[in-house]
């Protein structure tokens, strides 16, 4: 028997019905057609089906005449014809009456010929008698298992890639993956481009020159049409008619009437430019005539080198709403002879709109050197600044407006008011917005003057009312008089004149002890200053807001208050200077608590201990006085109330701007703005604490790259990491604009923070501070500055990202620190503070949402309430109440992993067992509300064996104790690895040692090396 020859029976259809019907016993004689384009494996299935019936002893002839049944002796029982289209038409007729008779079995191959009359006859007959098989072009998801029918593996990109090049014919496949199998992997791309180039040659110079012509109009998109090809071609309908079918029938042209890209190229070289331009110029000028020039078929023309006035001002028309083409089809119509300079500014809006902001800096700037008109000279700075600030310059942006002024700026007002609020220049923004009355709301301005007007509202500073006068740093007499009384001093020496020293007071047994702190949650009282800094005022009475019985206030606006009557060896202060300065270290020590002030600020002794000149003590009875003090009016806070409102309406303004209608640089929207209103939309929510206002403003916009970024931050500050690090991952960074970048690294960033993961914390900062050097700080910036400022405290290189902080920061004052922006920042400085144990830097930024929160700001006042808490739970002092309320606050302002974090680092501050337990449900209860359920797990099949060794099956770890070791083996402390697992640090302690005793590990070391050996250790990764 004759082995079949190899074929990829799967990817011909009908082939193994044929080879059954053939190989049937009692089989009566068969009558098969196969039909297909050129190279779709004709020839190869009429081969396997020769050797089949040879292998069963028929006799195969390939001449119809010998098939003819009154032959005398005794003809072929099969008769196999290759291309029935090469009979002549003696042989033809042969054909038919061999057919007719059924005497033998008939397997003919034919192109396709639809127009062909002959063959269309003979399909007719063998229809009736028997059946027409029809080849087609492999599909893209059979590329594979075709290979492999030949004994051949190709990855999948490597196959849609053969698919694309050659349209799935399979003369052009085979020649694919010989080649591809032949190279190396990461050459296999271009060996393959090269091969499908070489085959198509090869088929090309096979071809007739009028079936060249007919693949040159193929070639730029046109199609075949009988009648166009008549004209352009000058020849007779009914030849058209037969090129229009033997081009089909090719291997070249797909079922779009194209000619496969690989092939343009060798066509070009083939037949010459001088006869490809010709060609395409009496297309153009048919298509043009009759109306039918379409925009695919114009840019193939002039990007093959076709110069001609009408083309080019058809694809500049086209530009318009040719969305992200636009910029190839202005490139083309300059090729085509347009003037570069009168399309220089659509061509660069195009180019900004698609991100080709280098493109559109080349064509926008040079506008400004010449002697443009002010519409013009408009344009090129809202591009130019566009561009500045979507790569984080939006300082460099405002000073494009500042040179061109209010009164050039003309209609686009409103991005130059965008801009300088971006930048921080509230008045430039106004100056330029003087002029807003003078121009309609057009649909081209309505948009960008809706995002001015919108970020013009979020920046409102909180303007109170004067408030009543706040006590002095000298006290009045009503005061100098009770606070002399008490102390037994005499006026004089009470208002700072020398007197003799005063006398021991009598200790009152009854009262707490200087070191007895009671925490009190009070209102948020006004702030005054000194020259030391922001000072505390003190108003309200014992019961009311703002209560503080006579004490210092803290930072937050409460504070636990002291008693500080003078006890045995520390005599009560002199007069009121003494007490300012008590009041002054009293003020910064109750941040850190009294240990803290002695062992890392100035005054304290070398021990540790209260310095030998202790500051004497206060009476409070002494600012009795104080506590008639008007509590703070609602018209004082009505500044703070409007600011409130007018950036929630804000939000809602920019939320509507982006979900109406088409949003510009997206689809072919109006103009290119420098920030989108979705972007905006989503950092004021996040930054004012309305994670939902967020999620509801990216609704829609999750598909493109900003929405990813976006959507990842929604989702961190939500305390969902896993949601965030998939959203960023698959994400090209470098194809993001530089404040988009510096948005996902704050991300990537963030998340490696809260992992508590070093290594990648490390690894991401690294990826990220290249980028300070580039951006500046604008609005849109500061939520990824505070991250990154946090990590860069952590990883003790702060100073990589000190300019930037400190340009956040005179930008917030520059503002007049507008809360809904602020808030946030202050909280990431309030979080910095509290990273460098330094109740100074906390000081500023503490008061700013204390003056914010007493004002009626709620996103201030859960931001103090929660700074005071934090800083009494690092003090030790933990009650429950105050810090679940705290957690809820935060939790509410969708700080989710800050607020199980409070309540974490509660739960271990905590001297009682009930209290830290309670912390730690709550903690794990906000964690839990942020993270969506987890997909279950599939166990991938391993391809390679493990590296690591298996864990001993008889000391196989429960869950709990496996996460501890692998923490262990992180480096982690017992009180870190308490706060990533929000259990205490003792409770770890535990499960070290119950894991020592299962493994029999005496050390540490022993302890470390053996649980690497059992396989833990996977974060390390």
């Amino acid at each position: 028997m004759i082995a079949n020859p190899p074929v990829a029976l799967d990817s011909l259809p009908c082939a193994r019905e044929i080879f059954r019907e053939l190989d049937s016993v009692d089989s009566a004689p068969r009558c098969y057609l196969i039909r297909g384009r050129s190279g779709t494996g004709k020839s190869i299935l009429l081969t396997a089906i020769r050797s089949r019936l040879r292998g069963r002893g028929v006799t195969v002839s390939d001449n119809p005449a010998d098939a003819l049944p009154d032959r005398d002796d005794r003809g072929p029982a099969a008769l196999v014809v290759d291309d029935a289209l090469g009979l002549s038409a003696t042989e033809y007729e042969t054909l038919c009456a061999v057919i007719e008779s059924g005497a033998c079995t008939v397997v003919l191959a034919t192109r396709a010929r639809p127009h062909d009359p002959q063959l269309r006859a003979l399909t007719d007959l063998i229809a009736r008698r028997g059946r027409v098989v029809d080849l087609r072009a492999l599909g893209v998801t059979e590329i594979a298992p075709f290979a492999r029918e030949l004994g051949m593996m190709v990855p999948r990109g490597l196959a849609q890639h053969i698919h694309r090049q050659t349209a799935g014919i399979h003369g052009g496949v085979v020649a694919a993956l010989i080649a591809a199998c032949a190279t190396r992997l990461d050459a296999g791309m271009t060996a393959v481009d090269d091969a499908v180039a070489a085959w198509a040659r090869a088929r090309l110079d096979d071809a007739d020159p009028e079936l060249l012509d007919a693949y040159v109009v193929a070639a730029i998109g046109a199609g075949l049409d009988t009648g166009e090809l008549t004209e352009v071609l000058d020849i007779t309908p009914a030849a058209a008619q037969d090129l229009v079918d033997r081009a089909r029938a090719s291997a070249l042209i797909t079922d779009a009437d194209l000619l496969l890209a690989p092939a343009i190229a060798p066509l070009r070289t083939l037949v010459g430019d001088r006869r490809l331009l010709a060609v395409q110029r009496r297309l153009l000028q048919a298509r043009l005539d009759a109306g039918l020039l379409r925009d695919h078929t114009a840019l193939q023309m002039a990007e093959s080198g076709v110069r001609d006035p009408r083309l080019a001002e058809f694809l500049c028309a086209t530009a318009e709403k040719a969305g992200d083409e636009a910029v190839r089809h202005y490139a083309a119509a300059a090729a085509a002879g347009a003037n570069p300079e009168a399309i220089a500014l659509r061509w660069a809006d195009a180019a900004a709109r698609t991100g080709d902001c280098d493109t559109a800096l080349r064509l926008a700037e040079p506008v400004l050197a010449r002697n443009s008109s002010p519409a013009d000279l408009a344009a090129a700075v809202r591009i130019c600044a566009g561009v500045w600030t979507r790569r984080g310059l939006a300082a460099r942006a405002a000073q494009l407006y500042t040179w061109l002024g209010p009164d050039r700026v003309g209609p686009d007002w409103a991005v130059a008011a965008t801009v300088q609020h971006l930048a921080g220049d509230a008045p430039a923004a106004r100056a330029l917005s003087a002029s807003a009355a003078n121009w309609p709301p057009t649909e081209a301005t309505a948009r960008a003057a809706l995002i001015a007007h919108a970020l013009a509202g979020s920046t409102e500073s909180p303007k109170p009312a004067p408030a009543p006068p706040l006590p002095s740093l000298r006290p009045d007499p009503a005061v100098t008089a009770a606070f002399a009384a008490r102390t037994g001093t005499t006026t004089a020496s009470a208002t700072g004149a020398s007197a003799p020293q005063p006398t021991a007071a009598p200790i009152r047994r009854d009262a707490p002890s200087p070191g007895n702190i009671q925490p009190r949650m009070t209102g948020y009282p006004a702030a005054a200053t000194h020259s030391g800094g922001p000072w505390p005022a003190v108003t309200g009475d014992d019961n009311g807001p703002g209560t503080n019985n006579g004490g210092p206030t803290h930072p937050f606006g409460t504070q636990p208050v002291r008693d500080d009557r003078p006890e045995a060896g520390h005599p009560p202060a002199a007069n009121p200077a003494a007490a300012t300065e008590h009041l002054d270290r009293t003020r910064v020590g109750n941040y850190l608590g009294e240990t803290q002030w002695a062992a890392g600020y100035p005054g304290r002794s070398a021990t540790g201990a209260p310095p030998t000149t202790t500051p004497r003590a206060i009476d409070t009875a002494g600012f009795a006085a104080l506590r008639d003090t008007p509590p703070v009016r609602r018209a004082q806070v009505r500044g703070v109330d409007a600011a409130r409102s007018a950036a929630v309406a804000a939000a809602s303004a920019l939320i509507h701007a982006a979900h109406s209608g088409v949003a510009p640089g997206e689809h072919g929207g109006d103009r290119f703005l420098p920030c989108s209103a979705v972007s905006i939309a989503v950092l004021l929510s996040l930054s004012m604490g309305e994670p939902r206002r967020a999620a509801d403003a990216l609704r829609g916009s999750v598909r493109s790259p900003q929405g990813a970024v976006l959507a990842a931050w929604v989702a961190m500050l939500g305390g969902d990491e896993q949601s965030a690090a998939t959203a960023l991952d698959g994400l090209d960074l470098t194809r993001l604009d530089a404040r988009d970048r510096l948005l996902a690294h704050g991300v990537i960033v963030g998340l490696a923070r809260r992992a508590g993961d070093h290594t990648a914390l490390t690894v991401a900062w690294r990826a990220a501070y290249p980028l300070f050097d580039q951006v500046g700080a604008d609005l849109l910036a500061l939520l990824p500055i505070g991250e990154l400022w946090l990590a860069g405290i952590r990883l003790r290189d702060e100073a990589r990202i000190a300019a930037l902080v400190t340009a956040a920061g005179e930008l917030l004052r520059g503002l007049g620190d507008p809360p809904a922006w602020s808030n946030a920042f202050h909280w990431y400085a309030i979080q910095a503070a509290l990273a460098h144990e330094s109740p100074n830097e906390l000081l500023p930024h503490a008061h700013r949402l204390k003056t914010a929160a007493e004002a009626g700001d709620p996103q201030a006042a859960a931001l103090a309430d929660a700074g005071r808490t934090w800083v009494l739970v690092l003090r030790g002092q933990v009650e429950r109440e105050p810090v679940q309320a705290a957690v809820a606050r935060l939790a509410g302002l969708g700080l989710r992993w800050d607020a199980a974090r409070l309540a974490s680092e509660a739960a271990l501050a905590a001297a009682d067992a009930g209290t830290a337990t309670a912390l730690l449900k709550l903690a794990r209860t906000v964690r839990a509300q942020s993270r969506p359920p987890e997909a279950p797990v599939r166990t991938p099949v391993p391809t390679a064996p493990p590296v690591r060794p298996e864990p001993h099956t008889d000391t196989v770890l429960s869950e709990r104790e496996r996460e501890v070791a692998e923490l262990v083996l992180l480096g982690l402390t017992y009180r870190e690895i308490g706060a990533r697992l929000y259990i205490s640090a003792k409770t770890v302690e535990h499960h070290v040692a119950r894991i020592r005793r299962r493994i029999g590990a005496s050390s540490r070391s022993e302890l470390l090396s053996m649980l690497r050996a059992m396989g833990h250790g996977s974060l390390l990764v």
